[in-house]
């Protein structure tokens, strides 16, 4: 369970780069264009984003700007921080709640996409699933860090790797 965001966006990623090398081989190799590729590497890319922003909350590694964080006394900084979450955690679920409903909007006043003729609720179905796995994934990650007092990055050793 804990790798299915990052199973699928390798996925993703694969189908993403795979699709625009066609079309790069298309147009430049043989003069044409695949009409699908250009509509489907878009969805893809979306859905792509999405479940690669829920794999990066279970690493602890998402974007995090850290200027208060210099500036505030150390008493307050564990307050701040657990604030920040707290609100983006609120925010997360303000947009699963409003991404279901707008996706229930296009359930009831069907239509699909204009080349691959995909039903629209499909395509902007990400927006509440991944809001709901962001803010899953940030539940436990807040309840990691602050409530048993474990480490804000949890995979400590791929962070230095890449940072050699």
């Amino acid at each position: 369970m804990r790798n299915i965001e990052r199973n699928v966006s390798w996925l993703l990623l694969l189908a993403l780069t795979l699709m625009l090398t066609a079309q790069i081989i298309a147009r430049y190799v043989f003069y044409t264009s695949i009409n699908w590729i250009e509509e489907f590497s878009r969805i893809v890319f979306v859905w792509f984003i999405y479940l690669s922003i829920s794999w990066i909350i279970i690493q602890g590694r998402h974007i995090r700007v850290t200027a208060l964080d210099m500036i505030l006394p150390d008493l307050w900084k564990s307050s701040f921080s657990i604030f920040a979450d707290s609100l983006w955690l609120c925010f997360n679920i303000v947009m699963t709640y409003y991404g279901f409903l707008f996706v229930w909007s296009e359930i009831e006043n069907y239509s699909e996409t204009d080349v691959l003729e995909i039903p629209e609720a499909i395509v902007h179905g990400i927006i509440p699933v991944g809001f709901a796995l962001m803010s899953i994934r940030l539940a436990f990650h807040m309840y990691r860090v602050y409530i048993l007092g474990g480490p804000e990055v949890l995979y400590q050793t791929e962070k230095l790797d890449e940072e050699v």
